[in-house]
């Protein structure tokens, strides 16, 4: 019985000293807005007395984390928190577990979704525009694909600012994000519906567009579950 609970302590201690070399490893590759979080988090927990061993589980699980956000453009702050929240958090928690990030999908997805649901979006209001008016409605081919193109591009920025957990103000960039992007959005179309030579913009008539606008709506909805894309605005 003493050798098995000595045995269990050696390998207790091997992955600790693992977990305590692999977290230095993941440290290093950390941005340094990121590096200073886990500094001013370590020594938070430093001052509550909290053991070297916790520490190092949590730390490895949160730098792992932390590093696949990074991807993304999300830093700790967003994923976990005020520095203060995280580590009131982690003290007065019943465990070492730790929140688990905003899952996101990579940013070709949501460039993809983002694309089918605004020029999807825009597609089907210049479509139905067309049976409502007398007026010939309807996109020309570039516009139409520029459309997609620059709406996938205000889906991302706008998802890049949604709000976090924890994260005071997020809310007012969303919004702010939001507007902005929208405007230039809309007044980017405007423009390249007028300055773009008919000879390269073809006219579609409504009708048409209109089942571009319908087709893009359900290759939206198809590929989300298709290639599990999440974090999306819809």
């Amino acid at each position: 019985m003493a050798r098995k609970d000595k045995s269990n302590e050696q390998e207790s201690q091997i992955d600790y000293e693992a977990k305590e070399t692999e977290n230095t490893e993941l440290f290093d590759q950390l941005t340094n807005k990121n590096q200073e979080y886990m500094i001013k988090l370590n020594r938070r927990l430093d001052e509550a007395n909290v053991s070297e061993e916790r520490k190092t589980n949590i730390f490895n699980d949160m730098l792992k984390n932390i590093l696949s956000e990074q991807a993304n453009h999300n830093t700790a702050r967003n994923i976990y928190g005020t520095v203060t929240d995280q580590a009131s958090y982690l003290i007065n928690g019943t465990s070492g577990a730790v929140e688990e990030p905003v899952e996101r999908s990579a940013t070709w997805k949501l460039w993809l979704d983002g694309a089918l649901l605004l020029g999807g979006m825009f597609s089907v209001i210049t479509g139905i525009s067309y049976f409502t008016s007398n007026s010939e409605a309807g996109l020309g081919v570039t516009s139409l694909l520029l459309n997609f193109l620059l709406g996938g591009f205000a889906v991302m920025i706008i998802t890049r600012y949604s709000p976090q957990p924890g994260v005071k103000g997020g809310f007012l960039k969303y919004i702010l994000a939001t507007t902005l992007t929208m405007i230039a959005w809309i007044m980017l179309m405007a423009f390249s519906t007028k300055l773009i030579p008919p000879v390269i913009n073809p006219l579609i008539p409504g009708s048409y567009t209109l089942v571009i606008g319908v087709i893009a709506f359900a290759a939206k909805w198809y590929l989300k579950k298709k290639l599990d894309i999440k974090g999306t605005l819809i």
